[in-house]
């Protein structure tokens, strides 16, 4: 399965293992709730979609590399304590608690998380001492002598041993006691991912020709190479701050990332290409409009003699320009929802504006402590305080910000400032909606109803933000029309192919 699969069984299997009767009790029995196991190569994502999916349920998320342990730190050390039997005193062995479980236990109390997932990592690759900590934990649900906490799930991930050298095959008696996902590396997934996610265009571009290359990996006594998910991304992200400032980028820099000299020469040479293209077809000023109806027929006759990895590349150029705008209107929604959120959690609490202020700091302080605060939530909370902050003084007209008294006022001000706000969300929708029908018009009278529209079209559809947007266009309804009888010849050739191997066989 893909990682988007695995993600959504993750979900499923959370909501079943944390569902309670009536009278409180798991409604499947711990003893039952069998690990899941997450299996697949490095660098796909295995990690990110167990926090995901722990957003996504709302329960808590503690994480370990099970390779950082040893056996004391996950089953306790022993102690010496003092026991009585049959009135004769006796010196027994007990031990401490697991810091595994202990650190539950702290999340927990610093949270308030009664439920959550327990991840571990690299799993198949712990010591010999640790593997029948590992059996015991899968089959018990125990660290030693010490159980991990009712409602807690457990998820956990490896690689298999054709990727890592450290990595073991799990016997029978193990996997007979966990749920297996194998999860393989799917660019479709990934690519929706990217395109929401902001990841440079040339590697889109590059990556829609080849996806062949979006993967690789050769592990042999002779040879180390490998591409991953993982690479191209970071990739991205360097590579987006190397043009920001103006620095080299060599072929040195792509091996860095892409840790196959075949793959890293080729992208290197893409990436000159893309450069040219960036200047020669001016996408800047036609992305800003500044174009001359004259700089335009100009620029559709260039584009006719293109050929097809140019096109291909000026499409992903304007799906990258539409991709940071539907990204930076996504992210003003969501604050905005989450301002009004915020408020309606102020106006109930019974507390000073500045006393509730004090306690949200406190909170996101706990969750970044713990890992569950993402750079882009906490940049999120900050934003939606600053902005309560300064609605609550501009709508305390009497001046009892600190003092916590309400002014009848407050909430008619506060009314109307939300009102502006949804008045400014609205013209920014327009100047969306115009930006997004300018480029697709071009796009449909540059190239028609071809691939180049199509790319185009089921590119700003796959963006995580397109949906809030409400942008539709007529195209759309016919290209789903072509999307269905692709989707159904696909599927006769795969019956057909089939008849062919049955007939074979016979």
């Amino acid at each position: 399965m893909n990682i988007q699969e695995a993600r959504e069984e993750i979900i499923r299997s959370v909501k079943a293992y944390t569902a309670r009767d009536e009278q409180g009790s798991l409604r499947v029995p711990s003893e039952r709730q069998r690990p899941i196991l997450l299996l697949g190569p490095p660098g796909i994502g295995k990690t990110a979609i167990v926090g995901q999916a722990a957003a996504i349920c709302g329960v808590g998320m503690v994480s370990y590399a099970m390779t950082h342990h040893t056996r004391q730190s996950a089953v306790g050390l022993p102690e010496l304590v003092k026991r009585e039997f049959d009135g004769k005193a006796y010196t027994a062995t007990e031990y401490t608690l697991s810091e595994i479980i202990a650190s539950l236990y702290a999340y927990m109390k610093e949270t308030g998380y009664r439920e959550g997932i327990l991840f571990l990592d690299e799993i198949n690759c712990v010591s010999e001492t640790l593997i029948p900590t590992v059996l015991q934990l899968l089959q018990f649900k125990t660290f030693g002598t010490h159980p991990v906490p009712e409602g807690w799930v457990i998820v956990a991930a490896g690689n298999p041993p054709e990727f890592n050298r450290s990595a073991r095959e799990l016997d029978m008696a193990a996997l007979d006691r966990m749920r297996t996902l194998e999860v393989e590396a799917d660019f479709g997934v990934w690519r929706d991912y990217a395109l929401s996610g902001g990841v440079h265009p040339a590697i889109l571009s590059y990556l829609e020709m080849k996806p062949e290359q979006f993967y690789r990996v050769t592990l042999t006594r002779e040879k180390s190479e490998f591409v991953t998910a993982r690479g191209w991304e970071d990739l991205s992200s360097v590579l987006k701050e190397y043009e920001r400032q103006g620095l080299a980028v060599t072929h040195i820099f792509m091996e860095e990332f892409l840790r196959s000299r075949e793959t890293a020469a080729d992208f290197d040479a893409y990436y000159r290409l893309y450069l040219h293209c960036l200047g020669t077809y001016r996408i800047p000023e036609l992305l800003d409009g500044r174009l001359t109806p004259e700089e335009i027929s100009v620029l559709k006759e260039e584009l006719k003699v293109a050929g097809a990895d140019v096109r291909c590349m000026f499409i992903q150029h304007l799906l990258a320009a539409a991709s940071q705008r539907l990204t930076a209107y996504g992210e003003k929604q969501r604050r905005r929802k989450r301002l009004k959120e915020v408020w309606e959690c102020y106006a109930s609490a019974g507390l000073t504006p500045d006393e509730f202020l004090r306690q949200r700091e406190h909170e996101r302080k706990v969750k970044k402590e713990y890992g569950l605060l993402k750079e882009s939530e906490e940049r999120m909370d900050i934003w939606v305080d600053a902005r309560l902050r300064e609605m609550l003084e501009t709508a305390d007209t009497a001046g009892n910000f600190s003092s916590g008294k309400t002014d009848p006022a407050c909430p008619l001000n506060w009314r109307g400032l939300i009102s502006k706000e949804e008045e400014m969300s609205e013209g920014e929708r327009g100047a969306l909606c115009g930006f997004l029908n300018r480029m697709t018009d071009f796009v449909a009278e540059m190239f028609g109803e071809g691939e180049e529209l199509a790319d185009w079209l089921f590119g700003l559809r796959r963006h995580g933000d397109f949906a809030c947007l409400g942008f539709d266009r007529p195209e759309f309804a016919a290209l789903q029309d072509i999307k269905s009888m692709e989707q159904r010849l696909r599927k006769q050739i795969k019956e057909t192919e089939g008849l062919y191997e049955t007939a074979d066989r016979v």
